[in-house]
């Protein structure tokens, strides 16, 4: 060292060394510790800063000088009672701290100065953020290494004497292997491999991790390790690394597992598109030269989708879409394929090929350059779903337009599952008809909110048991809640757990039908046995093979069970055989069978000598559902008349022969003495009127004048007595033709009196042809048309009218008894003679009976008796209207010859 140098001071003076702390790359700054009045630190003021200082915070010289430290870095009271430990122990504190001006790090030597402390300030930024990065970059190693699914290690070679590896040392792992062994992965680290997998050598593992590390060349291979608790296949991966080994051990079970998987799914998946009947197709997109997509080619093909094209597979596959179907840019798919391709959207739609007449269902999807399209043949489908569709708008159609009341319900439950209510789903207009409602107040809602009477009644209960048991539910009810007061006749069915159709028809008149039916009822059976013609109904009991064996009955009157000896009460519970077993073997029985089988009603008349029951009956045998109606009429008094009848009528026989006798004595032994008086009269007349005297002469004459009178009324009562003998054989009888030949007969005293005779019938045709006697019809309109020219007034010309009308079986006097079986003449006799009091006009028509005295009008007295009789005989009657000096009219009813009419 030279001689010459001067000698400096020992201690530097202060502006020297202000001037080297402020030329330090450290920022250095002094405190005074502020103290209150218990002695306790509680700020600091700055004493010294250098330059550095103020660069480092970016603190201003009066933030510096002015403001106190924890005034000016709020954040360092966070380190108060460290720096006071500084101040009042004198211990050094050291921190790092990032310091939000500048954005760096810095350590902060924090050591005692007198009654404060100074700081230096120390950039370790650099070094800091070195230090996080690396951090950051083991954490993330580790966790990348135990994040995976693999054995990742690294393993230092164990070497024997000689030089050769013996084994292997973990010095790095991931969980894997803590996770199998349940051991901390610091008590791995530094153990043997052979501890973990003792078998690795016997396996001839570890040789080749051993020939790694020897050659130095990395090597991956799979392998099957079936040892130590391990029976997995593992991708391993081995790299020299220093004087040991990096291992990774993938396990490909899964991935060995799915590639068989895979294998068989290829093949399933050829075998399933080759059973499908939807067809599958792939196309590979051709380019041109410009890179543009022009076409599809053909790589792929089922046999499905080949059936629809109706080509072979050679000629399908690797032809281009446009050359098979050449068509398809108009009619085809071509658009759909080229907007799948350039977007990548996969297209679901349906599509209609009228070549093939069919629909299908196609999806196109994109597969990198390639596109798969699936065709579903939903032609049935698409026919079913219009069906459907067709089928929704004829339901909505059928609640439109349906009478009943038709709703479809869905169970509302509680949490445990059980039905507290119903919801409306759909309701018909009959519904909303009979409810008054609008749909909206219905749908969505639950029943008892819209109707809270109704668990109160059989709907509730129907429905819970349709809901449980799915049988339907048929019931009536009266329901009165709610503001109604309706009868319904309710089916409930249930559509599937959830659901049921609730079905009802108001029958409010049905009911009130029934009741007038029982009412109806209890009168029919009260009429029935006020009837005394006994009635019962049966119904047919059959066999297995569905022949009648007997009748049940059903219902009877009072007389048929007095007539069978069959109470009521009983009725109901005894057969037709049990009661009268005789009509089996009479064969009544059969022809009540025969009835009910070809519904032809029967009648027929049986005699019964049984000991219950005895006489003749007439039973009338009707049809009724599968049973029959029997009505018996007690014939018996009628059979005991009808031979009394007999008896009678053979005894009238006798009479008539006897009457007959009498009329042969009358018209020939009667009339004889009568002659010889006539005679002999004459003769006295004649010879010896003058000898007589003249009174003697009108006593003689008087005499033949009671004779005649005589003789006429012998001939007029055998005339009337044989009206009733000789009945011939009616037939048919022209009104016309005896009229005339009436005329003819009277010529004589017509001529007499000048009088005028009319034959007239309101139809302006002649008259009717009668169904009769027609001697005794001749009869009977001579005597009418011999009185009304008789009984005239000498100075009055008779004027007499014949006309005929048709009448009605109720236009006919009461006294003709069969009167609906016919059709009917009326004649009327009309003349103008002296008439009579209409107080005679039943007396003139009995035998004997005269008006008049024989010295005005001559006459038996039998003419209008014989007129009714012959009328009455023709199952007609003859009537009378009359006024003194007014003429008479003689109306004669009489049936008309059904020939006549034909």
């Amino acid at each position: 060292m030279p001689s010459s140098l001067p000698t400096l001071p020992v201690t530097p003076s202060l502006p020297l060394l202000t001037t080297l702390l402020d030329h330090s790359p450290y920022g250095v700054i002094a405190y005074q510790a502020i103290r209150d009045t218990n002695g306790t630190v509680v700020d600091y003021q700055t004493r010294f800063y250098n330059q550095q200082v103020l660069v480092i915070t970016g603190h201003t010289e009066e933030q510096m000088t002015q403001q106190t430290l924890f005034e000016r870095a709020p954040y360092m009271r966070e380190h108060a009672e460290d720096l006071r430990r500084v101040v009042d122990k004198q211990i050094p504190y050291e921190v790092d701290e990032l310091l939000p001006s500048n954005n760096r790090w810095f350590l902060f030597d924090n050591r005692p100065l007198e009654d404060g402390f100074f700081t230096t300030f120390i950039d370790i930024d650099d070094n800091k953020r070195a230090q996080q990065q690396l951090n950051q970059q083991q954490q993330l190693l580790q966790g990348v290494i135990n994040a995976t699914d693999n054995f990742i290690a690294y393993c230092e070679a164990v070497r024997d004497q000689t030089g050769e590896i013996v084994d292997f040392v973990y010095r790095l792992t991931n969980r894997f292997l803590t996770q199998r062994s349940d051991v901390a992965a610091d008590q791995i680290i530094g153990h043997r491999m052979t501890t973990y997998f003792p078998s690795v050598k016997q396996l001839g593992l570890f040789q080749r991790f051993a020939e790694v590390v020897r050659t130095g060349k990395p090597e991956s291979f799979e392998f099957q390790y079936q040892a130590d608790g391990y029976d997995a296949w593992y991708l391993i991966s081995t790299a020299p690394l220093k004087e040991g080994i990096v291992l990774s051990f993938k396990n490909i079970s899964a991935l060995k597992q799915a590639s068989v998987q895979l294998q068989q799914q290829n093949e399933l998946v050829e075998g399933v598109l080759s059973a499908s009947d939807n067809g599958v197709i792939v196309y590979k997109a051709m380019h041109n030269d410009t890179s543009d997509q022009v076409d599809f080619q053909v790589v792929l093909i089922n046999d499905a989708a080949l059936r629809f094209t109706g080509y072979p597979r050679e000629q399908v596959v690797g032809s281009l879409v446009t050359d098979l179907f050449p068509h398809t840019k108009q009619i085809g798919m071509w658009h759909q394929y080229e907007q799948v391709y350039k977007t990548g959207e996969t297209f679901r739609g349906r599509h209609y090929y009228a070549n093939l007449n069919k629909w299908f269902d196609v999806t196109i999807s994109k597969l990198e350059d390639r596109l798969v399209a699936t065709f579903n043949d939903i032609s049935q489908l698409y026919l079913a779903t219009q069906q459907l569709q067709e089928q929704a708008r004829l339901f909505d159609g059928v609640l439109d337009n349906i009478t009943n009341g038709l709703s479809v319900l869905e169970a509302v439950r509680d949490e445990s599952g059980a039905i507290i209510d119903v919801r409306y789903v759909r309701v018909s207009q009959a519904i909303l008809n009979d409810t008054g409602l609008r749909a909206d107040q219905l749908l969505s809602r639950t029943m008892s909110t819209v109707f809270p009477g109704v668990k109160n009644t059989t709907y509730w209960t129907a429905f819970l048991r349709a809901f449980d048991t799915g049988e339907p539910q048929h019931f009536e009810v009266k329901y009165a809640f709610d503001g109604f007061d309706n009868y319904t006749d309710n089916w409930v069915t249930r559509l599937d757990d959830n659901r049921i159709i609730s079905v009802y028809s108001i029958i409010n008149e049905q009911k009130q039908a029934e009741a007038q039916a029982r009412q109806q009822a209890a009168l029919l059976q009260t009429v029935l046995n006020s009837c005394p013609i006994p009635i019962a109904l049966f119904e047919a009991i059959r066999n297995s093979s569905g022949q009648i064996v007997d009748f049940r009955y059903l219902l009877q009157n009072d007389t048929n069970a007095r007539l069978v000896g069959l109470p009521n009460v009983n009725a109901t519970n005894k057969t037709m055989l049990e009661v009268l077993p005789i009509l089996k073997p009479l064969g009544i029985f059969d022809e009540y069978v025969r009835v009910v089988e070809t519904g032809q009603s029967k009648r027929l008349e049986q005699q019964f000598t049984d000991s219950l029951i005895d006489g003749w009956f007439d039973i009338s045998v009707v049809k009724q559902e599968d049973g029959i109606v029997i009505t018996t009429n007690d014939l018996t008094l009628l059979h005991e008349t009808l031979q009394r009848a007999e008896q009678l009528v053979n005894e009238l026989k006798l009479s008539n022969r006897n009457l007959e006798q009498f009329a042969y004595i009358a018209s020939h032994d009667m009339q004889e003495p009568l002659r010889k008086i006539q005679s002999f009269g004459n003769l006295l007349l004649d010879y010896y009127s003058s000898s007589i005297p003249e009174d003697g002469q009108n006593m003689l004459r008087r005499m033949q004048s009671a004779a005649d009178r005589m003789s006429q009324l012998i001939r007029d009562l055998l005339a009337y007595s044989r009206l009733s003998i000789d009945l011939e054989p009616s037939k048919p009888v022209s009104l016309q033709q005896i009229l005339l030949e009436i005329k003819s007969d009277l010529e004589i005293i017509i001529r007499e009196k000048n009088a005028q005779i009319t034959l007239a019938h309101s139809s302006n045709t002649n008259l009717p042809t009668l169904a009769g006697n027609a001697s005794q019809l001749r009869q009977l309109f001579q005597n009418l048309l011999s009185n009304a020219l008789k009984f005239v007034s000498p100075s009055t010309t008779p004027i007499i009218s014949v006309q005929a009308r048709s009448v009605s079986s109720y236009d006919l006097p009461t006294t003709i008894v069969n009167r609906t079986k016919r059709s009917w003449v009326a004649i009327d006799i009309t003349d103008n003679g002296i008439g009579f009091d209409e107080k005679y006009q039943d007396q003139i028509f009995q035998l004997f009976e005269r008006l008049h005295g024989r010295n005005e009008y001559n006459g038996t007295g039998i003419g209008l008796a014989v007129c009714r009789k012959v009328a009455e005989n023709h199952g007609g009657t003859i009537t009378v209207r009359s006024q003194p000096g007014q003429g008479t009219t003689f109306t004669v009813y009489l049936p008309e010859s059904e020939r006549a009419k034909a």
